[in-house]
């Protein structure tokens, strides 16, 4: 059961070097996070712009699921691939584009799943939270799909 709102959260960001910091919000493990390797940073470390992303796929994830439980959906696998494309505006540095590209095996109750990623995309906080449209794809195999045309991941 979800606590009631408001819902407050909260991260710590430490300097560790120039343009580089932890990231912490325990108890979870911390991150190295620092620019991207296009804003000369180093590739290990997490940039805003991945971790944005990544926040995206995540909390449509976690959005997803909650509707698929309201509406009889179990979710076998899902995959998200997030793409962003930054570029300069008169406002500044900002995302251009972003596309949100799912994979899903479902079963259970999946006639209608076309309604419970329609609930994910209105209700996902972090896809409400940005200025930027998000193009969502989806691939959605059933247990009618793969038994009529085999398991896609077996391809190759």
């Amino acid at each position: 059961m979800p606590a009631p709102f408001p819902h407050h959260y909260s991260a710590t960001i430490s300097r560790t070097f120039a343009s580089r910091a932890k990231v912490e919000a325990p108890p979870r493990p911390s991150l190295n996070g620092g620019p991207s390797s296009q804003f000369d940073g180093d590739v290990a470390s997490w940039s805003p712009e991945h971790l944005m992303l990544s926040s995206l796929g995540l909390c449509m994830l976690t959005t997803f699921e909650a509707f698929a439980a309201r509406d009889g959906i179990e979710v076998v696998t899902w995959n998200a691939t997030v793409n962003g494309q930054v570029e300069r505006s008169p406002e500044g540095l900002q995302f251009s584009s972003i596309v949100l590209c799912l994979d899903m095996e479902l079963t259970g109750n999946v006639d209608d799943v076309d309604k419970t990623i329609e609930d994910a995309k209105q209700y996902c906080l972090v896809l409400n939270s940005l200025r930027v449209p998000v193009v969502v794809e989806t691939t959605i195999r059933t247990p009618n799909q793969i038994a009529a045309y085999g398991d896609e991941r077996k391809a190759g």
